[in-house]
C-alpha cells in the first residue's frame, strides 16, 4: 500500500520585503492598511481579519507577531477587548490548481480530532491547555475549472482560533539553570498527567484507529478492547497493509515503488515475531494495554511559556498542536520531550538523548543527559508505570517507532534491515534468551 500523495501541497513560503530580507513577522496590521501587506501574493490578510472578528465577536486591533509552523501560521491578534488570541492559519490552500495533498476527508478528520482533543482536556486540570474559540475546516470552491483562487478567498485554508495564553514557545535557551529545571519539572509533571488519564471509551471508539498515523486499515478482525490480543491484532495489521503483495505500490505515490523480495522477507518474519514481543502477562494487561492520549510531537516548541524575567522562573501556561496526536497503548506511550535536543529513554526505560549533532562536545552531552535524567525522574516519580512500561515492551516499541518513522523512502533497503532485526531476535527468543 502507498501513502496517499503529499508531494503536491502547496505550502506558502514565508515571505520578504522589498529589501529582500525575511519579514520578521512584526507590525502586520500597519503594513496591512499601508497596502504593504507581505503576504499579499498568496492570501488576503484584510479576509482574515473579517471572519475572526466575526467569530469572535469584536475588533482586531493589533497583531503583534506572526510565526509559522510547518503547516500552519500563528497570528497573535489583540482585540479590542483586551483579550490575546491566536488564530492559526494554514499554509496550503485546497483550492490551489496544483494541490494534490491530504483528501478533504483527511483534513477534516484531523481538525475533527484537533476539536475533540482541545475539549478533553479541559478535563484534566494538570495539562495547561488554551480554549478553542472558533475552527473550520477549508472548503473546496464550486466550480474552481483550474483556475487560483480569488485573491480575497481564504476558505481553502484551515482556520482554528484559540484564546492565548501568557508566554511563547521556544524559550529554552533564554533561560537560566533554574528556569530550564523548573519548566522540565512542569512538562514532566504534565506528561505523566497525560500518561495516567483515563481516556473516555467514546473518544477511543472514534479516534483510535483514525489517529494510529498511516497504513491503518478501517477495521481490524477483532473489536477495539484494551487487551494484548487487540493490540497483537492492530501490529499484525500494520505490518500487512504497509507491505502488501510483491510487486504492489509502497511508500508515496509519487515514487513508484513496488514492494519487492526484501519487503517480502521482511514481511514475513515480522508477522512471524509479533506475536512474542507483546508482553503476555494477565496480571499486568491492564497496565500494558490501558490507553493512552499522546501528544505526539511534545517539546517546548509547542508550549507557550511565560517567564517572569530575563533568567527568571519560567511557566509553561499552554501545550498545543495536536497534530500528530493518537492513542496508544501504555506500552507504547512515547516519553520524549524536545528541547534543543530530545530527551528521553533508552530501551529499558533509562535516560538517554537522541537527535544529539555529532560534533557536539562531551560537556555539552552531560549537561543534556543531566536534564534527561531530571526530566525522567520527575516522569516516572507521578507515573510509576511509565518506566516498567517501556522496558516490558522493548522489542514491539522498537518495530513500533520505526514504522512510525518511515517516510517512505527507500522501501527496500528500511525493511531489509528491520526485517535482519527481527530475525536475529526471533533466532534469540527461540534459542531462549
Amino acid at each position: 500500500m502507498s501513502f496517499e500523495n503529499n508531494g503536491c501541497v502547496i505550502i506558502d513560503d514565508w515571505p520578504m520585503m522589498p529589501d529582500g530580507s525575511d519579514y520578521d513577522g512584526k507590525q502586520l496590521l500597519s503594513l496591512v492598511r499601508s497596502n504593504h501587506s507581505p503576504f499579499r501574493d498568496a492570501w488576503n490578510v484584510k479576509s482574515l481579519i473579517r471572519e475572526v472578528e466575526a467569530a469572535v465577536d469584536d475588533k482586531v486591533v493589533d497583531i503583534p507577531i506572526v510565526t509559522r509552523g510547518s503547516n500552519n501560521l500563528g497570528l497573535h491578534c489583540q482585540l479590542s477587548n483586551k483579550q490575546d488570541i491566536v488564530v492559526r492559519l494554514g499554509r496550503s490552500d485546497v483550492n490551489e490548481p496544483e494541490y494534490d495533498g491530504l483528501s478533504m476527508e483527511l483534513i477534516l478528520s484531523d481538525i475533527g480530532f484537533q476539536v475533540a482533543a482541545n475539549g478533553l482536556l479541559e478535563q484534566i486540570p494538570d495539562i495547561p491547555n488554551s480554549r478553542l474559540l472558533h475552527f473550520r475546516g477549508p472548503a473546496r470552491r464550486a466550480g474552481g475549472g483550474g483556475a487560483h483562487p480569488p485573491a480575497d478567498s481564504i476558505s481553502g485554508r484551515s482556520l482554528m482560533v484559540f484564546e492565548k495564553k501568557d508566554g511563547r514557545a521556544n524559550v529554552w535557551e533564554e533561560l537560566s539553570p533554574a528556569g530550564k529545571g523548573s519548566l522540565l519539572i512542569q512538562a514532566a509533571c504534565i506528561r505523566a498527567s497525560l500518561f495516567n488519564f483515563m481516556v473516555p471509551r467514546d473518544f477511543i471508539a472514534k479516534w483510535l484507529l483514525l489517529r494510529t498515523f498511516n497504513f491503518i486499515p478501517e477495521e481490524l478482525p477483532i473489536p477495539i478492547t484494551f487487551t494484548r490480543a487487540f493490540w497483537t491484532a492492530v501490529l499484525v495489521a500494520r505490518v500487512e497493509v504497509t507491505i502488501e503483495s510483491e510487486g504492489d505500490m509502497i511508500g508515496w505515490e509519487s515514487d513508484n515503488d513496488t514492494v519487492g523480495p526484501e519487503s517480502i522477507k521482511a514481511k514475513q518474519a515480522l508477522l512471524s515475531l509479533i506475536p512474542h514481543i507483546l508482553p503476555d502477562c494477565p496480571d499486568k494487561e491492564q497496565l500494558y494495554y490501558r490507553p493512552v492520549l499522546e501528544h505526539g510531537d511534545f517539546g517546548i516548541h509547542n508550549m507557550s511559556v511565560a517567564v517572569d524575567e530575563p533568567g527568571g522562573e519560567a511557566r509553561i501556561t499552554s501545550l498545543f498542536d495536536w497534530e500528530t496526536g493518537c492513542i496508544v497503548p501504555a506500552l507504547l506511550a512515547d516519553p520524549e520531550m524536545t528541547v534543543l535536543v530530545d530527551l528521553t529513554a533508552d530501551e529499558q526505560g533509562h535516560p538517554a538523548i537522541t537527535r544529539v549533532e555529532d560534533d557536539a562536545t562531551q560537556e555539552y552531552r552531560h549537561e543534556y543527559m543531566g536534564h534527561a535524567r531530571q526530566y525522567l525522574g520527575v516522569l516516572y516519580a507521578h507515573a510509576p508505570e511509565f518506566e516498567s512500561a517501556i522496558a516490558a515492551g522493548r522489542d514491539a516499541r522498537h518495530l513500533w517507532f520505526s514504522l512510525k518513522k518511515w517516510r517512505g523512502d527507500d522501501p527496500e533497503g528500511f525493511f531489509g534491515q528491520l526485517g535482519a532485526w527481527a530475525l536475529s531476535r526471533m533466532a534469540e527468543i527461540e534459542g531462549g534468551e
